[in-house]
């Protein structure tokens, strides 16, 4: 540290002095930090660009492509009956003939209670506890778990029903004068029992006036849902709703008409169904007993074929090796006999102290760390069946340890293949050396070298050991294995199969026998099972109700494209559009101000808000001026308009060209667009599938691959980009915004990532070696100018001295 001393000597201003020689020597750092916040603007600017491409891409994809180009609208020939909507999919016309039931929700009441809603459920005995609900789904089906409630017998019967209301079980519960009403909040009919149930704590709706759930701990709370059944395009059927999607359409049920023959349609496709599905489950049943028989006789062969490896085995050897666990054999095929000797002085009657003694055997041994932990799990009684064996034995059974080891480590495809060879194989390996670079190349050409060369240096260092009877019983083991995995695989399917056939059956069986209730039995409720039976065993046909006297025509539902919302929604894309266009366009060619430098902060200080707001304004202007990434994504995307996409059926409207959008003719417009609204306005009106197809079409791939048909017609195929051109422009813009990112980096990514960034940090290295500089200097300027006084002082007290002497 220098020591300063200020001007007293000479009367200067050293402090001032220093301040600007230094304001001086800052030049070159004030550059640097000039430069550096030119780098910062440039990667802001750059990021910005981006986040305007993310911006209009989220546009795209929410208003373009996840809601479709298309709009249809529906028309409905007699809205008392029936409501539409279109879908972008509605394609064809619906004719419904006739609504025989609305669908309802199913719903049960209980009995009526000396109770009121502020009654306390422990005043009606219901102590602590949990309800589970079940309810019919949107869908029709039934939930596989029910939804938990738990009961506090503190709670008000409102306060039960409120917290009902409040779970997800699909449940709306009401009590009013006493009486505790249970209705399913989705309409439809369970097949196969009520639409309501309680699966646990059916006791509390007991002691509610649920009365046959008295001490339950499950049953049924609401049934009776019915589904809405119709007939369309000639065909009955139903729904769980009497709102639902059929062929793109919105259709929502509102009047029963034409019923009877609705009815009898129902009635008959019902019938033939249940007939159907029994014949199905005939045929499914008979091929899963065929395949089980088939795997069965797969898995015996199987077995015979893996009994092989155990030939060279005594019986009573056999048995030993055959009471090993399938976790013990891999291991004994490790050990050696002067290892099983150390094993025989371990006392296995005491587990936990053999598993010690086991943890501690030696290394010198040959017990590595992976052999201890092996042998620690296995399990102690086949230890010490192993450490009882004599030698003769040991030696016998490993082999058929390390025998079955090979197998199951080798490829069964590869094993299979070498099924003749075996003794070949054998003879060809015994004493080769496989290390060197054609170990076969002495063998004469033919089956046998060629099988040699074709396996890895694994298998044969396996094989190597192995005898020609040991190979082919590996290779017929392997064929066996392959054939009982097919077997399997194939039983599995036929199970699959038929547990489906069986749904379907029990479905159909349910689905008849409710109709047939409905609207064909007339007796008392003890006979009808009887009737039933008897009908399905003696009736060939199904059975009919009397026509309905007078009928309604059929409701007709249609849609049309609704090409105004489509011309409205290209047009407020061409707008959007070009406004990015724009912006992007324009960065490109601001004009640079090149004497507007970033300022410092000595210079801000001097200037007012609104001064340095109008600098900085004209500082950053053309950060990207004639930016090489911006125009070239700029031309990437102007490129596409004029790109013809093979996958749009109708060659006339297969770019946006012929359609009436192109690029303006004012090229410093960067390619914006511009519609000739007459062009597009008939476009759409004569094949809007077409146009909609061109814009976005979801099945396209960039290499995709078509078929062509010349004019003399002949048919090739090529590879071409079939993606709609908002598909194609997403993708533009996303090769764009990776080379800014390159450039510029995410607002998460560390400056070392980024070219920009690499700037940045060379930057602040150099700012900062400059700063360590200007230190010096200054440090420098202080000891010359403390020098400097340091002399004055000196000359002045040698010259108060003079002075003395001559006045003395």
């Amino acid at each position: 540290m220098v020591n300063r001393i200020g001007g007293l000597a000479s009367g200067m201003d050293i402090d001032a002095l220093v301040a600007k020689l230094m304001q001086a020597e800052k030049s070159p750092l004030i550059k640097l930090q000039q430069k550096k916040t030119m780098y910062e603007w440039q990667r802001d600017a750059y990021r910005g660009i981006n986040t305007k491409l993310q911006t209009f891409d989220k546009y795209i994809a929410d208003n373009l492509i996840l809601k479709s180009m298309k709009s249809k609208t529906a028309a409905v020939s007699n809205s008392t009956y029936a409501s539409a909507t279109a879908t972008s999919s509605a394609s064809g016309t619906l004719v419904l003939e006739g609504v025989s039931q609305l669908a309802a929700a199913a719903r049960g009441l209980g009995d009526q209670k000396n109770a009121t809603a502020d009654t306390k459920l422990s005043e009606l005995g219901i102590s602590n506890g949990v309800i589970k609900l079940n309810a019919i789904k949107p869908d029709g089906t039934m939930p596989t778990e029910g939804t938990e409630i738990v009961i506090d017998e503190s709670m008000t019967i409102s306060k039960f029903v409120e917290k009902i209301n409040d779970s997800n079980a699909g449940v709306s519960a009401l009590f009013e004068n006493g009486r505790l009403s249970i209705t399913a909040k989705n309409t439809g009919d369970n097949k196969n029992g009520a639409e309501v149930q309680v699966t646990a704590g059916a006791d509390i709706f007991g002691k509610l006036g649920f009365t046959s759930l008295i001490g339950q701990t499950s049953g049924d709370l609401a049934q009776g849902g019915k589904n809405a059944i119709f007939q369309v395009n000639g065909i009955a059927t139903e729904r769980a709703s009497n709102t639902f999607n059929i062929s793109g359409y919105n259709v929502t049920l509102k009047e029963t008409f034409n019923a009877g023959g609705t009815i009898n349609s129902l009635l008959t496709l019902s019938f033939n169904e249940r007939k159907n599905a029994a014949d199905d489950l005939i045929t499914k049943d008979s091929a899963f007993n065929t395949k089980k028989s088939a795997y069965d006789s797969a898995q015996t062969s199987n077995d015979a074929a893996r009994a092989k490896f155990l030939d060279s085995l005594t019986g009573a050897q056999k048995v030993i090796y055959s009471n090993l666990s399938l976790e013990t054999r891999p291991v004994l095929a490790e050990l050696d006999y002067s290892q099983v000797t150390k094993l025989a002085t371990i006392d296995f009657t005491d587990e936990a102290a053999a598993r010690t003694a086991i943890a501690n055997l030696s290394e010198a041994d040959g017990f590595t760390p992976a052999l201890k932990e092996a042998l620690g799990k296995m399990n102690i009684g086949d230890l010490k069946e192993i450490s009882e064996l004599p030698e003769a034995d040991f030696n016998t059974i490993s082999d058929v340890a390390k025998l079955e080891k090979t197998f199951n480590v080798l490829d069964k495809q590869v094993l299979k293949g070498l099924s003749g060879l075996g003794a070949d194989i054998a003879t060809a390996l015994t004493g080769r050396d496989l290390t060197v670079e054609d170990p076969f190349a002495d063998l004469p050409e033919g089956p046998l070298k060629d099988k040699l060369k074709s396996l890895d240096k694994g298998t044969l260092k396996a094989l190597q050991d192995l005898s020609g009877v040991e190979i082919e019983n590996l290779s017929a083991a392997a064929d066996a294995q392959i054939k009982l995995t097919t077997a399997h695989n194939e039983f599995k399917q036929a199970e699959t199969a038929l547990k489906a056939a069986q749904t379907r059956n029990d479905n159909a069986e349910a689905s008849y026998k409710q109709l047939y209730k409905e609207n064909i039995f007339k007796g008392n409720e003890a006979d009808f099972e009887a009737a039933y039976q008897n009908h399905i065993a003696n009736d060939t046909t199904p059975p009919q109700i009397t026509a309905d006297p007078s009928t309604v025509s059929p409701v007709t539902i249609t849609s049309t494209t609704n090409v105004d919302e489509m011309m409205n929604k290209i047009k407020e894309f061409v707008t959007t559009y070009n406004g990015l266009i724009k912006d992007l366009s324009e960065q490109t060619k601001e004009t640079k101000y090149r004497s507007f430098a970033p300022l410092t902060d000595e210079q801000r200080k001097d200037m007012s808000e609104n001064e340095i707001k109008l600098w900085e304004e004209k500082a950053k202007s053309g950060l990207l001026r004639g930016d090489t990434i911006l125009r070239s994504g700029l031309a990437s995307m102007r490129a596409l308009v004029y790109e013809a996409n093979p996958s749009v059926s109708n060659p006339k409207f297969n770019t946006l060209f012929n359609i009436g959008i192109t690029t303006t003719k004012n090229y410093n417009d960067g390619g914006q667009l511009e519609i000739d609204e007459k062009k597009l306005q008939k476009a759409l009106e004569e094949d809007p599938d077409a146009v909609a197809a061109l814009f976005s079409n979801l099945d396209g791939k960039q290499k995709d691959t078509i078929t062509v048909i010349d004019k003399d017609g002949n048919i090739t195929t090529k590879e071409a980009d079939t993606r709609g051109y908002l598909q194609k422009l997403r993708s533009a813009m996303d090769g764009l915004k990776i080379d800014i990112e390159k450039k510029a980096g995410r607002a998460s990514a560390t400056e070392q990532t980024y070219s920009i960034g690499k700037n940045i940090v060379d930057t602040n290295k150099r700012i900062d070696t400059w700063q360590e500089k200007l230190k010096d200097i200054e440090a420098r300027y202080w000891k010359q100018f403390t020098a400097m006084e340091q002399a004055i002082n000196k000359a002045n007290s040698q010259s108060s001295m003079f002075m003395q002497g001559l006045g003395a």
